[in-house]
C-alpha cells in the first residue's frame, strides 16, 4: 500500500507491507509510474542484490534501480531466491513522466507496526 505524502519539490510517499519485498514492489511501481516508463519487448537482463532488511540495503538497492532506469533499463520483477533479491530489467522503449534522480536517506526509516512494515520514500526529481 502506498499513498502520497506533501513534500516541497521532491515524489513523496508512505508505503507498507508485510515483508521487505513489498516495500521494494512498492518501490519499484512508484518509479515505473512517476517516470511513466514503457517497457520494450524481449531484451531483459537480471541482477541480484542482498536481502537484508535495512534501510541502508533499501536506500541501494533502489537507487541502483535509479541507476539502471537512466541507462534505459527498468526494474520489472523481483523475486526472492534462497536469501538473495533477483531483479530483472526490461529495456525502456520510453519515459513520458518525470525524471527521478536518487532516493534521499530523509524520513527512510522502517517501522513494523500490526504485521506491516512501513516507511515513507522520498525522491530527487
Amino acid at each position: 500500500m502506498r499513498r502520497p505524502i506533501e513534500h516541497t519539490a521532491d515524489v513523496a510517499y508512505e508505503i507498507s507491507g508485510r515483508s521487505y519485498l513489498d516495500l521494494l514492489e512498492e518501490a519499484k511501481n512508484i518509479l515505473l509510474e512517476e517516470e511513466g516508463i514503457v517497457f520494450s519487448e524481449g531484451e531483459e537482463k537480471k541482477k541480484i542484490y542482498p536481502c537484508e532488511e535495512t534501510e541502508d540495503n533499501f536506500f541501494d538497492t533502489v537507487n541502483d534501480w535509479i541507476l539502471e532506469i537512466s541507462k534505459g533499463w527498468a526494474p520489472h520483477t523481483i523475486e526472492n531466491k534462497e536469501g538473495k533479491l533477483t531483479v530483472t530489467f526490461r529495456k525502456i522503449k520510453k519515459k513520458e513522466g518525470t525524471e527521478i534522480k536518487a532516493l534521499t536517506y530523509h524520513l527512510l526509516k522502517f517501522e513494523r507496526k500490526d504485521g506491516e512494515l512501513r516507511t515513507k520514500v522520498v525522491f530527487d526529481t
